[in-house]
């Protein structure tokens, strides 16, 4: 199961299928922490999640982890939290 998110940072607000969805990068989780996160990666998953499937309720993607391959995976991925409009996790999903 992937780590819960304890706390995240804003990386910027998208359209995606004419929806407003918030961006956030996972600064915290009960794992680990994150510092900081290269703008150029920010940018790199803003320009996933354009195109990415995003559940109907949810209204704001945290990114865990940053692209890496996975041996379930033939790509590499974004892992992301999406939540709904209070904050309650809807669903993670591998986004490329």
């Amino acid at each position: 199961m992937a780590n819960k998110v304890v706390s995240s940072s804003t990386i910027k607000s998208i359209l995606n299928g004419g929806r407003s969805i918030t961006l956030k990068y996972a600064t915290k989780t009960d794992a680990w922490e994150r510092y900081s996160l290269a703008p150029s990666v920010q940018e790199a998953f803003a320009k996933a999640m354009e195109q990415a499937d995003v559940p109907a309720s949810a209204t704001t993607a945290i990114m865990t982890e940053t692209e890496q391959p996975s041996q379930k995976d033939s790509y590499p991925h974004y892992t992301t939290v999406y939540q709904d409009n209070n904050g309650n996790h809807i669903t993670t999903k591998h986004v490329r």
